[in-house]
């Protein structure tokens, strides 16, 4: 295996670079994080990132809350709530998680081999196909690439299966090279050539039964990119992996998840080099784009929006929420971004495709669900506490990075708009920190990383 260089690491203040890494490459710093890594430094907590623990959760799985009562997330359930207890199951696995980058990873590869279960109409095979990515979400991408050739769920959305070599059926043929692999780089005689390589695969209906069937499978030379053969799948893969126009279009679709300018060539380059040089490694092309300098650029005004998923778990890890809520499935709907269910094949538009008027209320909303997870007493706050001292614990508990000069300005103001009404007014203090904490975790700066 070649020599990997990776760019030197930035330098750059310490506590936005570190809040910038967290949030581009997971849902956002704990305390701890910010502690431990002012000083230990940038490349420390990059490592700590794309080389996570063994143990990748913490605790016990949680409970999910539908009125007043709690249940436990049963992704295999046939009753009345099985509708979304798939999302909540990954919703508990990227709160509890101790390998961020992982989840964040799998959330990205979710949106590029994007799987609705509205088709699959299989909550089993959409979570075998999720605990697939996770397994190489900073693995080899040829081996992701042969599994989701091979996974049910995804063989149920483009067809795959019973796909016979009198009537080759060309779906995933065209989107594995169009949205996995090499872009509009390809003929139509490449599509008929790799949907023939792509036969064989059969499933069931009665018995639900998935295999390979070597008879159904097309055993006659095919001509891809040029290349004749007796192409298998797997050598149909190789074939797309190999193209020249694989490291480049995958590199840069892989960089937009995290930096929101287009690379330069030469950190191009540097990417597709390093990414061939370790193999088709995806913790080395993820490593050297989070040690590129243009992903700490504009550290005094973020340039991203956060994604609905990332917003919510972000503000779930930072309550510490020992439960869920029933109701996040539906949140994150209208919200713009519910896992298992992209809109389409290409997956969910990104940055500002997620803001509208509605996107917006359905955010407020949903910090207000989780909230209501660590709720204030009535009369808990001490009437003698100022509005700064309100504005800075409210701060200390969401954790909030980045807020704009008219962001400050303005929650200053509110905060001092609230004054006992009489005497013996204990409601004020608690109502200023309700409302602070859902302004800091819900309003416009939040939405950015």
């Amino acid at each position: 295996m070649a020599k990997i260089s990776y760019p030197a690491v930035p330098k750059r203040p310490i506590k936005p670079a570190i809040d910038r890494l967290f949030w581009r490459a997971g849902f956002g710093p704990s305390t701890s994080d910010r502690a431990v890594y002012a000083k230990r430094g940038l490349g420390a907590a990059i490592e700590s990132l794309v080389a996570p623990p063994k143990q990748r959760f913490a605790g016990k799985q949680l409970r999910y809350r539908d009125g007043d009562n709690f249940f436990p997330i049963n992704p295999n359930s046939d009753d009345d709530n099985a509708w979304q207890q798939e999302v909540l199951w990954w919703l508990d696995k990227m709160v509890r998680s101790r390998a961020p980058l992982v989840e964040r990873m799998t959330l990205n590869l979710h949106d590029h081999f994007a799987t609705s279960n509205h088709k699959v109409n299989s909550r089993p095979q959409m979570i075998a196909q999720n605990e697939l990515i996770r397994r190489h979400a900073l693995g080899s991408f040829d081996a992701l690439c042969k599994g989701m050739t091979r996974d049910h769920a995804m063989q149920q959305w483009l067809d795959l299966v019973n796909s016979d070599p009198e009537h080759p059926n060309e779906n995933y043929a065209r989107e594995f090279m169009e949205l996995f692999t090499i872009g509009l780089n390809y003929t139509q005689k490449d599509v008929t050539e790799i949907a023939r390589a792509f036969t064989g695969f059969r499933f069931d209906w009665d018995t639900k039964r998935y295999w390979f069937d070597p008879e159904n499978h097309d055993e006659g030379a095919k001509s891809i990119f040029g290349q004749r053969g007796n192409w298998t799948a797997d050598d149909a893969i190789r074939l797309c992996l190999e193209h020249p126009a694989h490291a480049p279009y995958f590199c840069r679709k892989m960089w937009g998840y995290f930096v929101p300018a287009a690379p330069s060539a030469a950190r191009l380059r540097l990417l597709t080099t390093n990414y061939k040089a370790s193999g088709r490694n995806l913790g080395a092309l993820v490593k050297t784009i989070l040690r590129s300098p243009e992903l700490y650029s504009n550290l005094d005004q973020p340039d991203m929006v956060k994604p609905p998923v990332v917003h919510l778990v972000g503000a779930l890890r930072t309550i510490k929420a020992p439960y869920l809520q029933g109701s996040f499935r539906w949140q994150l709907d209208q919200m713009g971004q519910l896992p298992f269910y992209p809109p389409h094949v290409g997956g969910w538009d990104q940055g500002e495709a997620f803001l509208s008027t509605g996107t917006a209320k359905a955010r407020f909303e949903a910090m207000g669900s989780v909230l209501q997870i660590r709720q204030i007493k009535e009369a808990s706050v001490p009437v003698t506490e100022t509005p700064a001292q309100a504005l800075a614990l409210v701060r200390a508990q969401t954790g909030t990075g980045w807020e704009s000069a008219g962001t400050r300005a303005q929650l200053a103001r509110t905060a001092a708009r609230y004054k006992p009404q009489w005497n013996d007014d204990e409601h004020f203090a608690t109502e200023r920190r309700l409302v602070l904490r859902h302004l800091l975790l819900a309003g416009p700066d939040a939405w950015m990383h």
